[in-house]
């Protein structure tokens, strides 16, 4: 499941994305740490409500789209009420998102039908060490320091990303917040922390200038 949604990050414009089933199960996510399990798992029992009610009324929905104003949410069911839930930005290519989803969603949707047996699989052995629950904290505590209203400013680094290293982009930027987390607190002021994380993996001297150039105003 996790390469699944990696491969939809990889979409240029795409903040990140989850899936929650209809046993209000959150499956799989791949989104930055500004956005907490919880609020995750808010969005899925409201969004799976939503298409509920539509199946009420008799509308069969392929697709929803809540358009705000930094940010456009693209729902798409699956199976046995079960959602494909991704966080764009308002400009992002529609087409390129839906010719890749619908690529995806039958290995998406198998992911599913077998995500809960290795999910207690993995469940079992987890609890046994006493490091796991210390690895579990430490990345909540972090990302409780991070402002959400730092999110269109991450979006904006992303985008200027893009430009240096193409459509990889989205998976590098998430992977440079992790790292820029586990740094210490994370805010406008140590974005000059994480803007050096992204010129290593950008590793081009000119590139790493323009990129640079591009989000200054941003820090």
């Amino acid at each position: 499941m996790d390469s699944l949604l990696k491969e939809i990050n990889m979409l240029p414009g795409v903040f990140g994305c989850f899936v929650y089933t209809g046993n209000q199960e959150l499956a799989a996510a791949k989104l930055p740490p500004i956005f907490k399990e919880n609020t995750i798992k808010t969005m899925g029992n409201l969004l799976t409500r939503t298409i509920k009610m539509g199946a009420m009324a008799n509308l069969d929905i392929e697709a929803l789209e809540f358009k705000f104003d930094v940010s456009l949410i693209i729902l798409k069911p699956l199976e046995q009420g079960s959602i494909l839930v991704m966080v764009c930005e308002p400009a992002v290519n529609k087409s390129l998102i839906n010719m890749t989803t619908s690529m995806l969603t039958q290995d998406i949707q198998a992911a599913i039908n077998r995500g809960p047996v290795q999910a207690q699989a993995v469940a079992q052995p987890t609890p046994a060490p006493p490091a796991a629950a210390p690895q579990q904290e430490a990345p909540a505590r972090q990302e409780a320091d991070i402002d959400a209203a730092l999110a269109p400013v991450l979006e904006n680094i992303k985008d200027a990303l893009a430009y240096a290293i193409g459509p990889i982009a989205g998976q590098v930027m998430l992977d440079a917040i992790d790292a820029w987390a586990q740094e210490g607190a994370t805010s406008k002021q140590t974005l000059p922390i994480l803007a050096t994380l992204l010129c290593k993996e950008i590793n081009d001297k000119r590139s790493e200038k323009e990129f640079m150039d591009q989000i200054k105003p941003l820090l």
